[in-house]
């Protein structure tokens, strides 16, 4: 019996004969339907603490009840005498009794409830007894994981899993970075210069346009003031168009007499002499990214930067992610940054930061894998 005075199958509200997908989905659903009572407006101090005390009892029986052996253990406790008690290893997760502060450890200190305001530490990192809960922006508590990990196995702290994530993305920029400057050159021998004349003619041309703009200004300006500040800019325009004109010619541009409209065309016929380069750089690139990701998350369940915080990849079942999931955990994250060199780079990321605002700690990739990074 919980302190409640309800059995554990009461608490989850099945029937003892209930198999063990069945408890899981009434456990889940138990935990759902206490967290959106937490978050409705008006709720006291005490109901908050009832809450949570609910919620501890719930996790206790899912503990109990998800275990084969205790479950066993736990069925004969009910069908035993009066007096006669059967000691359950998970007993102590039903919640703390009055005037006791339980030391909590590993996965119960995951699934503990949050504490009240007056428990724990007061600097919210639950080192003097129960875990305090860890607030969000407006201080409430965050909503308890909806997964249900194997028995020793919790979600990664965010703090461990971004150092992590700061190793790998140093790995990947050196390589990015290596593959850029070794591979053009051997590819296409003048693919720098090439490169160096469309940077040019690009600055010629965007010099051209502020010419034309002042010049236009000029035109229509109808007082002497406007007009005096008009060919001051003008002035400016014409000193920065012809260093513009100079640098191109130094660097082998042609045509730089052209309109703005010639000064395009011009640069795109230089981009697509080295578009096949660029292609293949890329896709260089993006191979050996998912070659140092893929491979040993997939044998191993953890990247380098992972090994060494001491977090791996699992499944969302706790199996180990193999190798389909590691392919599609990693593969659309570069894919983005190496596609869109302007700001694919920042929609990767954002899909690999996702996890440190969803509750159970899953990116975008990791919920399209169905993965999730735990403490080793």
């Amino acid at each position: 019996m919980t302190d409640s005075g309800e059995s554990y199958y009461e608490e989850l509200g099945v029937e003892p004969s209930a198999t063990r997908d069945e408890i899981r989905d009434a456990h889940r659903q138990r935990v759902a339907d206490l967290e959106a009572a937490r978050e409705k407006k008006g709720v006291t101090a005490a109901q908050l603490q009832a809450n949570r005390e609910a919620v501890a009892r719930v996790r206790a029986a899912w503990n109990v009840l998800s275990d084969p052996f205790q479950r066993q253990r736990y069925d004969t406790q009910l069908d035993a005498p009066p007096g006669d008690e059967v000691e359950l290893v998970d007993d102590g997760d039903a919640g703390p009794q009055s005037g006791t502060e339980p030391q909590l450890t590993g996965w119960r200190k995951l699934l503990a409830p949050p504490p009240p305001k007056n428990a724990g530490a007061g600097n919210g990192n639950g080192k003097s007894g129960t875990p305090a809960a860890r607030p969000t922006r407006n201080g409430r508590p965050r909503p308890e994981p909806t997964l249900v990990l194997p028995d020793g196995m919790q979600i990664a702290e965010p703090r461990v899993r971004g150092m992590a994530l700061l190793f790998d993305i140093a790995v990947l920029i050196v390589i990015f970075f290596g593959v850029s400057l070794v591979l053009p050159g051997l590819l296409q021998s003048d693919y720098k210069d090439i490169q160096n004349q469309i940077t040019k003619v690009n600055d010629l041309h965007d010099a051209h346009s502020s010419l034309d703009d002042a010049q236009k200004s000029v035109n229509t300006a109808k007082s002497a003031s406007d007009k005096k500040s008009a060919q001051s800019d003008l002035k400016s325009a014409q000193k920065d168009y012809d260093s513009a004109k100079k640098a191109a010619q130094k660097q082998g541009v042609k045509n730089t007499d052209g309109t703005t409209k010639q000064l395009q065309k011009q640069s795109d016929d230089l981009t697509s002499k080295i578009r096949t380069t660029g292609y293949i750089t890329s896709g260089v690139t993006l191979v050996l990214g998912l070659a140092y990701l893929v491979p040993i998350t997939a044998r191993k369940g953890y990247t380098l930067g992972m090994r060494g915080r001491h977090l791996r990849v699992v499944r969302i079942d706790g199996s180990p992610p193999g190798w389909y999931p590691s392919f599609t955990r990693f593969a659309l994250p570069l894919l983005l940054a190496v596609a869109i060199p302007s700001f694919g780079v920042i929609l990767g990321l954002g899909m690999v930061a996702w996890a440190y605002f969803d509750r159970n700690g899953q990116g975008i990739h990791d919920k399209l894998a169905r993965t999730v990074v735990v403490a080793a």
